[in-house]
């Protein structure tokens, strides 16, 4: 991830765990120049949308040690030497919006 595409992931993330999904959607709508993501990181956003928005995964979400456990599998995909480029956006994403989402849950036990 790099400059402008970093900067509409954190954007994404923090919409999603908002809750603001139709927000999201518009977001990667938009295709100003220098801040088009690639198409693993669409695919990554638009399933974490998915994931997040479906409320019989709301426990799994709440989950310390599920999250921790899929950060941990998402993070082993990224150091696999068959990952392309796709798979590094996408799992690099799904890990941004794990780690998100575990300081947000941190944070609001404190």
């Amino acid at each position: 991830m790099v400059g402008m595409e970093r900067a509409k992931i954190k954007a994404c993330i923090r919409l999603i765990l908002e809750g603001k999904y139709p927000d999201v959607i518009n977001l990667l709508k938009q295709n100003d120049k220098g801040s088009e993501i690639s198409l693993g990181i669409r695919f990554a956003i638009e399933g974490i949308i998915d994931f997040a928005s479906d409320r019989t995964k709301e426990a799994y979400l709440h989950d310390p040690k599920n999250l921790g456990r899929l950060r941990h599998l998402f993070r082993d995909r990224l150091k696999s030497v068959w990952s392309d480029d796709f798979d590094k956006d996408y799992f690099e994403t799904w890990v941004y919006f794990i780690s998100s989402l575990q300081r947000k849950t941190r944070s609001k036990s404190h």
